[in-house]
C-alpha cells in the first residue's frame, strides 16, 4: 500500500460522487508525482499537484 499523508485543497474539486469539495477541505492523499489520489470520507478525487498542498492548512478557506 502507498504512503498516505494529509494535504489541504486549494480550490473546488469535484469527487466521483458529484460532491464538490471547497478550498481548505481535508484530504487523505495517496502517490506522489504531478497527479495524486485524494479521498474524503472514500470519495475518490483525481488531484493534479496544483489543486491541493501536502499538510493541513487551516488558513486556506480564509482566503
Amino acid at each position: 500500500m502507498a504512503a498516505q499523508r494529509l494535504g489541504t485543497l486549494l480550490v473546488p474539486v469535484p469527487g466521483l460522487s458529484g460532491t464538490t469539495y471547497p478550498p481548505g477541505t481535508t484530504v487523505t492523499v495517496r502517490g506522489r508525482g504531478a497527479t495524486v489520489d485524494a479521498f474524503v470520507d472514500g470519495d475518490w478525487l483525481p488531484l493534479s499537484w496544483w489543486e491541493f498542498s501536502d499538510g493541513l492548512r487551516e488558513d486556506v478557506a480564509d482566503r
